[in-house]
């Protein structure tokens, strides 16, 4: 599998979900932003400025349902920091996304895959190296165990929102 087949089977789905669980994701797109966060810019993106976000805001409106989980180790790495307060900007254009400190269970503790499920049906993880950088899709097709790890790291996460107000008020934009 590779990226473009990726954004096929992303184009036609309308429920995407996907897991992330690594503390640290070194994405090139992402480079100018998180350092421009680290020098204490805090300014969320918009569905007016980000591409990105116009899509999951026009998509939503179309019927697509974008969630997300995002299981997080305390200390945070600067990454996590940075990538909790960029989600309220993904919330705002219609992402619902859950966060669980993977320290609230025991259940999160193995949970150390990240994927991406479409339709509830086809299953995509995310390799990436011992770094963050992402190396490759590849399709599983044990959907029923992934679709399982799904409810679990569900049943232990809260919306975005309440973590921030609980656990992070200082991020809240």
């Amino acid at each position: 599998m590779d990226l473009a087949e990726l954004g096929r089977i992303g184009a036609t789905a309308t429920d995407q979900f996907r897991l992330e669980t690594l503390p640290t994701y070194l994405v090139d797109e992402e480079a100018e932003d998180f350092a421009a966060w680290q020098r204490g810019n805090r300014t969320l993106l918009t569905v007016e400025n980000d591409p990105w976000l116009q899509h999951i805001r026009d998509t939503t409106a179309t019927g697509v349902h974008w969630w997300r989980a995002r299981i997080v180790d305390y200390p945070l790495t600067d990454y996590s920091t940075y990538e909790l307060h960029g989600y309220q900007a993904n919330a705002a254009a219609g992402e619902d996304i859950y966060i669980a400190d993977r320290a609230w269970s025991a259940e999160l503790v193995e949970l150390r895959d990240d994927f991406w499920i479409f339709d509830n049906e086809i299953v995509v993880r995310m390799i990436y190296d011992e770094d963050g950088r992402f190396v490759r899709p590849e399709h599983v097709t044990d959907t029923r165990h992934y679709l399982g790890l799904r409810s679990i790291a569900i049943r232990h996460a809260v919306p975005l929102a309440e973590f921030l107000n609980r656990n992070e008020p200082r991020l809240i934009a």
